[in-house]
Formats: structure tokens, sequence, C-alpha cells
């Protein structure tokens, strides 16, 4: 599970002088935009042609309603009581509860201690079996023991379908982990998601002080003898995600994921340090909504996908650093991240996504430089394996812009730039429609080697920029005539 850096790509260096802004001239928040039906994803047939995928959705469990709330004095499960006690009797009211006919079961308040080092290498905490919700009062927190494992799950979700985890709090022991013994010490989850499971809904949950992930999705790798067999129906939603040393959600072989309205903020301690991560290390991962997320001081980035297919990155706001306890933007206040790695948004060369009505605000440079959005790549010019393209439309830029090179079937559509550029090197098959930016001075629309059609894009560089100052500026290009507009001593 690492996400690479790629400090290698010379060409990033050509990043723009960019400084923050204020205000906020968002697009309407609807979704899929209202110009969906008005603008073609790219123009032309043959390699040029492509259609975007539907927008992803994720089947729900079956509601549960059989309640059962654990009697603490009956199963001796006290709030100071023994880790390994505590693990074992939480363990043994569920399975009771649910093979006498309960298929809800509720943990009273309290703080609640578990774990158990049952491998060299792995602490225990609460196993889930299938068809069940485990609810969590108001008040009630599962807490991961003290331990040196490099692995652990406070919930394990382990081969079971149609469970629903709700409410209350799950805390991991990354203040007090012993870190020693070898190892990274990064696979520290909440809620693990494994392996082929179907229909599993989070919601409603805090998930913080993980030493890996808040919340670990994984599918079964193909082998010799056993066919993939990715994990389904994914939901995550309403819950705050924070302060884990490794990821907030990490998506690893996932099909039918939704990741929306969460807030997901100080991801940071070891890489890759993202809110979102989709990397499935040999498994396939497709048809992924992260929607209306509130994304802030997290060290690694924001999204990034290495092997998505039809991701779908919606109505996000992502700051990198000074915002208030619930998430909003001030400027008046410290930022306390000390770096972002890679960026906001970060997409692979072969994943194809659909990035659309995202506020994008950035202060401090990555190592790639001022980018909102980037693709990564291989460097290997305007081709690409992959027969669907990438859509980001309708986002809202303060403080930064777009980097695309060394690739194939983009749309650029609707976009607002504050203060920042668009940059496009050795792209084919191209459409570059009605963006605007709005800088007083340094670059804008910086492209060369860019084939494709170009209309509708504007240029203010007028301080408070006044719709009567907008210059529309003319790209003549064509599929096979790449329009060059910068100097090659910057590439």
């Amino acid at each position: 599970m690492r996400a690479s850096h790629w400090l290698a790509l010379a060409f990033l260096l050509a990043s723009c002088d960019c400084g923050g802004t204020s205000g906020d001239d968002s697009p309407p928040r609807d979704g899929s935009t209202e110009r969906d039906g008005a603008l073609p994803p790219v123009p032309g047939e043959g390699e040029c042609a492509w259609e975007r995928g539907e927008r992803p959705t994720a089947e729900l469990p079956p509601t549960h309603e059989s309640e059962y709330v654990i009697e603490l004095e009956r199963w001796a499960i006290e709030t100071d009581g023994d880790p390994i006690e505590t693990r074992a009797r939480m363990n043994e009211a569920i399975r009771w509860a649910t093979d006498n006919g309960f298929d809800r079961i509720v943990v009273p308040p309290g703080t609640f201690v578990v774990g158990e080092a049952t491998t060299d290498n792995y602490a225990g905490g609460i196993d889930l079996v299938g068809d069940m919700t485990l609810e969590l009062s108001e008040g009630t927190v599962l807490q991961m023991a003290t331990n040196d494992r490099w692995n652990y799950c406070v919930v394990n979700v382990d081969g079971n379908s149609n469970v629903t985890i709700r409410g209350g709090a799950i805390r991991g022991d990354r203040e007090t982990h012993v870190f020693e013994g070898g190892g990274a010490h990064d696979e520290g989850h909440g809620i693990c998601v494994w392996t082929a499971v179907d229909r599993v809904l989070i919601e409603d949950i805090e998930l913080h002080e993980l030493t890996g992930d808040g919340v670990l999705i994984v599918g079964r790798r193909e082998s010799d003898t056993e066919a993939e067999a990715p994990s389904t129906n994914v939901t995550i939603r309403r819950s705050e995600i924070h302060h884990n040393r490794r990821q907030g959600v990490s998506v690893v072989g996932a099909h039918g994921v939704v990741i929306e309205d969460n807030h997901i903020h100080h991801i940071e301690g070891t890489a890759p340090q993202f809110g979102v991560d989709i990397e499935g290390a040999g498994r396939s991962d497709r048809d992924i909504l992260i929607a209306r997320n509130n994304f802030h001081d997290n060290a690694g980035g924001d999204v990034v996908t290495s092997t998505g297919r039809n991701v779908w990155i919606e109505e996000n706001t992502m700051v990198q650093c000074q915002v208030d306890d619930e998430g909003r933007y001030d400027p008046a206040l410290p930022c306390e991240l000390e770096e972002q790695v890679d960026g906001p948004i970060v997409h692979w060369k072969e994943t194809d996504n659909v990035i659309v009505n995202n506020t994008i605000r950035m202060s401090m440079r990555t190592v790639n430089g001022l980018w909102g959005i980037i693709g990564y790549t291989r460097r290997d010019g305007a081709v690409r394996e992959n027969p669907v393209g990438n859509e980001i439309r309708g986002n809202t830029f303060h403080g930064c812009g777009i980097h695309a090179a060394h690739n194939m079937r983009y749309v650029f559509a609707d976009n607002v730039i504050h203060d920042g550029l668009i940059l496009g090197f050795n792209l084919s098959c191209t459409r570059l429609n009605d963006n605007r930016i709005e800088r007083t001075a340094g670059e804008n629309y910086k492209l060369r080697n860019v084939a494709g059609v170009a209309e509708g894009n504007v240029l203010n560089r007028t301080e408070g920029f006044p719709p009567a100052e907008d210059v529309e500026m003319h790209f003549p290009m064509a599929d096979d005539a790449p329009y060059r507009n910068s100097s090659p001593v910057f590439w």
C-alpha cells in the first residue's frame, strides 16, 4: 500500500506562481452539471470517441429491526475491564444474540477497551457475523487496547455480507501504540471490510487515532486457484474520519463503493496519507462515487486513484488548511499542516474519472506544484490503453490549477480558476471548453503539443474581474494539428 510520489517528473517544475483569493464563485451543485446534454465527452470518431460510465451507486444492506441491547452485567462486560476478556465477552454476546434471532445489536454507552494478540502480527477486536447491524449508542466508544502488532481491526467484517455499523466512535491506539519489532505498523484499522463481502453500510460514526486507516475495503486477488472476487456495494456516509496515520479510507479491490457526506481530515503520519486512496494492489477497483465530502489537513492529499475505473469525484470541498472545527475555510486562521505531499486530487494515467463540481483551495505547494488536479503519467506520449477518458468539469479552484500531460481523451470544461492556470502538454483527443481563468499576472493557459478542439475559454486580467473585461482565448487546435503557445524553454 504505497502511492508513488513520482518526484522525478521534471516537467512539473513549470508550475504556477499562485496565491489565494477570496470569494466563492462555485458552479451549481447539481451532481452531474446542467450542461451534460450540450457537450459530448470528446468529438470525432475512432480513437477520440468515448463516453463516460454511469454515475456509481451501491446497494444497501437490508434493514435489521430485531433489537438486542447487550446486557453488560449478564455478560460481565466492564468499561474498565481487561481488553482480552472484554473482547471475548462482547463477541460472545453478539454471537448469542444473532443465534437467537436478533439482528440489531446495540452496545450501551461507555468506553470499552478491546484487543487480543491472536498472532505475531495481528491484534483482534470485535468480529461480526453476517446479516446484522452493530449499533453503538451515543457516547459509546470501542477502543483498541495498546499493542505492538502492526495489524489490527477494531471491528472486523470478515467474509460476511449484509452488515451495518452505525453510531458512536471507534478509536485506535495511535497515542500509546508500541512501534517496535519491525514493520511499518500501518495496518491498524478501525473497520475492516474484507474479503469479497457484499452490502456493507458504515454511517454516523467517528473513526480516529488509528495506526492505519479509518476504513479498509479489500477484495480477493486473483490467484492460480481462485478468481478475483471484489468486495461490493460498500457505503460510507455521514461519518467523521480523522487523525489516522495512513488513510481515511483505503479501497483495495472493490466494485460499487459510495463515500458521501463525510468529514475527512488530519490524515498524517505514514505514507500515503490520503483522505481516500483507491489502490488495487493487483485487484480491480471500479464504480466508485466520492461525493459531498469535506477534506482538509491531509498530508498526502485528499483523493488518489491509481487503479480506479469509473470513479466519480463530485461536489467535494478540499482545503489544505485554515479551517475551523466544522471544516469551514477561514483565511484568518493559521495553517497547521506542515506539508501536503502529492496534491488534493491525483489520478494515474490509465484510470478514468469524472471530476465535477468540486471546490479546491491550495495555500502551499506540493512536490508537484500548485495543482489542484494532477494526472500522474509514465511520460510516454499522448497514448492511452483505456478507451474511456477523463472529464474535469465545473470545478472551482483557488490558488491552484489543472495539470495534464502525456495522455489522451480529456475534457476540461466549465472550470473557474482563481489565480492559477491550466497546463496541458503532449495531449491528444482533448476538449477545452468554456473555462475561465481570473489572474492579474502570470501564466494562464499553458498548452504545448495539445491536439483537439477548444472554444469559449476566457481570461480576465483586471482586478475585481468584471465580466466586461473578459477576453476570449482562441486556441486553433485540431485533432491532427497540436497547438503550441509556450516557449520550448519551459519544457
